[in-house]
């Protein structure tokens, strides 16, 4: 596209363009061979990470069917209370120095939970190598949020190995050859007429997305466009979900003539759907129609369940990338973050 390489967005299209790669090559993550299954399977799995490094375990939750104990996501401090022994913990953070994610592993070591880890390295690696627990090794370099693909596959693996699911294999391949085909209909080569998800972008420019969810598959989903269009498009986001969103948000869009220029509504759809939900969209779609500069659908594609996820995955960072593009912002610097982090530092917190 172009501007793409000129304003740094070239260099995040290039690493969504590796998405699939990343799925498909997770199940040779060092630290993986090294599991073997439980020999008393847990009662519950809780994920302890932020941002990126939590997003996995909110995106397989409609994959666990067959799960036999539930998996939680845990994006604070601690540990909630009802964690004991019994649980398995997942401690998630790419740079590995998450101070959060570090605060959970410790709090879990108190509790003599069971734990793994998920990073690239940092001072997570360091504890598993000190602690001895076992910990899979996340390929480094990237920024934490084009990482999910090793991410998600690897803690896909992970629990696999240790007995809990069954082999993703198949699920991977799917959304793998979903993800290629998503990359020629979307990616920086096409133009905006061809590409619908350059001339969604187009329509995103300077305006406000609304991300409405409408069903288990696209929740997490939505949460990943937030974050998307946060960090790479320098955008402000947010998300909220059908059937909840029409007992509150429904009744909040009551913007001035002038005001409704400058909002977007996005609705992310999947197979999923409950019947009535999809009733709800429709009527919704109708109350609001006046309110919004434009009210887009976005479908998943795939047959399995782990494709469609992707898919819309994809849709959205790319949809991010011709943003940033299309704005002229760079999606790999997040400034804010740094000093923030910096900050803390300095103040003596942990890091």
């Amino acid at each position: 596209m172009s501007g793409a390489a000129d304003s740094g967005a070239g260099g995040m299209f290039a690493l969504v363009d590796g998405l699939a790669d990343q799925l498909t090559g997770s199940h040779d993550l060092r630290g993986l061979a090294g599991l073997a299954p439980l020999r008393s399977p847990p009662s519950q799995v809780l994920l302890c990470g932020m941002g990126g490094s939590a997003i996995a375990g909110d995106l397989i939750q409609p994959l666990l069917a067959s799960m036999t104990c539930r998996l939680l996501v845990h994006r604070d401090y601690d540990l909630p209370p009802g964690i004991d022994r019994d649980t398995l913990v997942v401690a998630s953070s790419y740079s590995g120095n998450t101070e959060e994610t570090l605060s959970a592993v410790a709090a879990a070591r108190r509790r003599g939970c069971r734990l793994i880890g998920l990073t690239s390295g940092g001072e997570l690696g360091d504890l598993g190598r000190r602690q001895d627990f076992p910990v899979v090794e996340l390929p480094g370099g990237l920024p934490p949020c084009a990482s999910l693909g090793h991410g998600l596959g690897g803690l896909l693996w992970a629990l696999h190995r240790l007995g809990l699911t069954p082999s993703p294999r198949q699920d991977i391949a799917a959304a793998a050859a979903v993800l290629r085909e998503g990359q020629d209909l979307c990616g920086a080569h096409l133009s905006a007429p061809e590409n619908v998800c350059a001339q969604l972008a187009q329509a995103c420019l300077q305006r406000f997305p609304v991300v409405y969810t409408t069903s288990p598959e696209t929740h997490a989903v939505g949460l990943r466009w937030k974050a998307q269009l946060n960090e790479n498009a320098k955008s402000p986001a947010y998300c909220v979900p059908f059937p909840e969103l029409n007992h509150n948000d429904l009744v909040g869009w009551r913007l001035d003539v002038q005001r409704r220029h400058d909002y977007v509504l996005l609705i992310l759809r999947s197979q999923d759907e409950h019947a009535r939900t999809a009733r709800r969209v429709a009527i919704t779609r109708d109350l609001l129609r006046d309110e919004f500069h434009l009210i887009a659908e976005v479908p998943s594609r795939g047959d399995r369940p782990l494709a469609r996820l992707f898919s819309l995955i994809q849709f959205g960072d790319y949809l991010t990338c011709h943003l940033a593009a299309a704005s002229g912002v760079d999606p790999l610097p997040v400034a804010r973050i740094e000093i923030l982090k910096k900050r803390l530092q300095e103040e003596g917190d942990p890091c």
